[in-house]
């Protein structure tokens, strides 16, 4: 393996010949590709396989979202990208087949308070209960942020995906954290398609405050709820 500083050659991913490269911290991190593989079908190693294709899934769309992406960047450490952060920390709670109502999309934060919480055919939609219950707030703190990531299970056609995931953002400024709010976020057309194909989901929301100039000061836990 060889690590690259410095921009000569610019920032670098993917495979070249022999070689695969990616970047982490502004470092191009250069390691030999196997010249062969064969893939292992023992049902352990198939568990891991298939947990980490759910895994990497989740993580890519929690890293979609701007302001969940911003907070994982926080509290990554040093060397490691946000990518692999987020995958290290829901590895253990995906299943094989699909995310979990135990997976994270926020690495920690105060308890969100949800009264209820629903995903339809068009939108998602919960109740929350004055979030200074949970925490303090600051002048500074003003606008808030929700968002969420819902994974839909059991198709009624077999031959579409076993779970789709889609991800979702609402911005509301001049929040009142002293406040009940009723929550609704619409899905676009693309989400609505996809949510018509399935008759299970899995909702994980989360809700951040932020600063007049869009920063994240603080942040909730990730609040579940799966359907009956």
């Amino acid at each position: 393996m060889a690590i690259l500083n410095g921009n000569v050659i610019g920032n670098m991913r993917g495979r070249l010949g022999n070689l695969s490269a990616r970047t982490v911290d502004g470092k191009t991190i250069l390691a030999a590709r196997p010249s062969n593989f064969n893939v292992n079908n023992d049902p352990p190693v198939t568990e891991v396989r298939q947990k980490f294709a759910v895994t990497v899934a989740l993580a890519k769309a929690i890293l979609s979202l701007i302001t969940l992406a911003s907070i994982w960047k926080l509290v990554k450490e040093s060397g490691m990208s946000v990518f692999n952060t987020i995958f290290k920390s829901n590895f253990a709670l995906s299943s094989t087949d699909n995310p979990t109502v135990n997976n994270i999309i926020t690495p920690g934060g105060f308890s969100l308070p949800v009264d209820q919480a629903a995903v339809a055919a068009d939108k998602i939609t919960a109740s929350l209960l004055a979030l200074d219950t949970e925490a303090v707030f600051s002048e500074d703190e003003v606008n808030l942020s929700a968002n969420a990531v819902v994974c839909f299970t059991d198709p009624t056609n077999p031959d579409d995906p076993a779970y789709q995931i889609i991800s979702l953002n609402k911005e509301v400024a001049g929040f009142d954290f002293s406040q009940a709010y009723d929550l609704q976020i619409d899905f676009d057309a693309k989400q609505k398609l996809i949510a018509a194909k399935y008759t299970k989901n899995i909702l994980l929301l989360m809700v951040a405050s932020k600063s007049a100039d869009g920063k994240v000061v603080q942040y909730s836990s990730t609040s579940p709820k799966a359907s009956a």
